[in-house]
């Protein structure tokens, strides 16, 4: 009989991380619009964070990422430890933010109302009147 070899370079929680399905925000996203909490919202799939962000930014307008407010799941701190740089990761994945929202902050209280507690959203960024579409500024928390 031959035993199975345990892959002791993937950890078991990150394995576990691998095959949770993504979360539908179909539901939220209906209530959020039909109340018209939303200016703009992007899924953070393919092409990372800023390149999805890039195309919902309205013109004239500059979004301002505080990388440091970023929720980073285990899984990116774990591909992190590979020797990826920031911008990299930035540009490829998603860091655990798996969608975003622009809205007007006095709305922020009305739509964290709709989401449950697991998926609560929260700030990462503002929006200023520059030529340039998107800045970061902070440090990703690995």
């Amino acid at each position: 009989m031959l035993k199975k070899k345990k892959n002791s370079s993937l950890p078991s929680y990150i394995k576990k991380e691998l095959i949770k399905p993504t979360k539908i925000y179909v539901r939220e996203l209906n209530k959020i619009n039909e109340k018209k909490l939303i200016n703009s919202c992007a899924n953070i799939t393919g092409g990372g964070l800023l390149n999805n962000l890039f195309r919902i930014v309205p013109k004239n307008l500059c979004l301002n990422i505080d990388l440091s407010k970023i929720k980073i799941k285990p899984i990116f701190k774990w591909l992190k430890k590979n020797n990826i740089k920031d911008s990299e990761m930035l540009k490829t994945f998603n860091c655990g933010v798996g969608f975003c929202l622009i809205t007007n902050k006095q709305n922020m209280k009305k739509i964290k109302s709709i989401f449950s507690k697991a998926y609560q959203p929260y700030q990462i960024g503002f929006l200023t009147k520059e030529k340039l579409k998107i800045k970061t500024f902070g440090k990703l928390q690995w």
